[in-house]
């Protein structure tokens, strides 16, 4: 088969027989291209960031269909599917519950409509509609082309590891550990979990839950009800007095029926990962496993995802060998390498060249 359009693909696939003439030179050779895939015994469907939004679904739609079939999803930013998991989507709570159907969530005061997307966000700052906006390692400005003046009228907090281009036009800036300066849990794009464990601490910086946790504080929240942690005053009269007595205690019975031990700190990131596994669906944890340096394949039970409003938001980051995200343009060292192999390729066209 020659080069073909991969969503011309997708939906030739999907059963969209008039897609054909775009997904091959040679439409006629796509039937039996389909019947052979469909015949494999253990198939694995690599996807890589070419297909997005409906030509996605219709590809994931497809491999469905055949038992046993599996995918591996090739993607860039891949803790994002973690801060999916954990409810970051504007009209999903955590576990991919819906917004309209909280179900367990409904006591914790869970929002009832959807939120709005990235996009949307600063369309509204753009009509005056928002005076401030929180933004968490993230850089829409550089990133999705968004116009800065859309910010002039609106209060913005950007907690950032680099002075970004969205992080210059923040009135406030706060500096942000690294992956490997905090310990902690990321979820890659397979579903798999595992521990990060921290490396060295830098001074001036904070994590970013430390960080969200203590404004939150500031501004009249009960630290206790976001995470709980430790066993409070009532901790002897925790399991009798059971889920009537509160966030707090609940937490404590589950701990106790789970044979965990209270964490000292909302901070400590074994007292969050109490707090996931309790709370979000999906996320059956083997601690054992996990202090063991395993990770662990965790599969929601939720349908296939998909924010049908706005699909220009999951875009690839185009890193090459030398960059990684955000950190490759703002890496000293990986530029420098960078700029030696870019010298040592025009030394060596040069002396071809001779």
């Amino acid at each position: 088969m020659a080069p073909f359009g991969y969503g011309a693909l997708a939906g030739y696939l999907a059963g969209d027989s008039a897609s054909a003439a775009g997904a091959a030179n040679d439409p006629s050779a796509l039937g039996a291209f389909t019947e052979a895939v469909k015949a494999e015994e253990k198939l694995l469907i690599l996807i890589g960031s070419e297909l997005r939004g409906a030509d996605l679904k219709r590809l994931i739609e497809f491999g469905l269909t055949i038992p046993g079939a599996k995918f591996a999803l090739l993607s860039d930013y891949v803790n994002s599917r973690g801060a999916a998991d954990m409810g970051l989507l504007p009209d999903m709570l955590p576990g991919y519950v819906p917004v309209a159907q909280p179900g367990p969530f409904a006591e914790f005061n869970a929002p009832a409509t959807a939120g709005l997307d990235m996009l949307e966000i600063f369309d509204a700052a753009a009509a005056g509609k928002l005076s401030a906006l929180y933004i968490v390692n993230a850089n829409p400005v550089g990133r999705y082309g968004v116009d800065p003046a859309a910010l002039k009228d609106t209060f913005v907090v950007a907690q950032e590891m680099f002075l970004t281009e969205t992080a210059k036009l923040a009135d406030v800036i706060l500096p942000a550990a690294n992956l490997y300066e905090k310990a902690g849990s990321v979820t890659n794009s397979y579903g798999d979990l595992q521990l990060v464990a921290k490396a060295g601490d830098r001074a001036g910086v904070r994590t970013d839950f430390e960080m969200i946790v203590r404004v939150a504080d500031k501004m009249g929240a009960d630290v206790k009800a976001l995470v709980p942690f430790g066993k409070g005053l009532r901790a002897d009269m925790g399991q009798s007095r059971g889920a009537q007595s509160g966030e707090a205690d609940r937490h404590a019975v589950w701990l106790t029926a789970n044979n965990l031990e209270p964490k000292l700190s909302p901070f400590d990131p074994f007292a969050i990962l109490d707090e996931i596994h309790r709370l979000v669906p999906g996320y059956n944890l083997l601690r054992l496993q996990l202090i063991s340096g395993n990770d662990q394949h965790l599969e929601p039970a939720a349908p296939l995802v998909q924010i049908t409003n706005r699909r220009d938001l999951v875009l690839p980051s185009g890193d090459t060998l030398f960059t990684s995200g955000t950190l490759g343009r703002f890496s000293p060292n990986l530029n420098d390498v960078k700029q030696y192999q870019t010298s040592e390729q025009l030394v060596r066209i040069q002396t071809a060249a001779d």
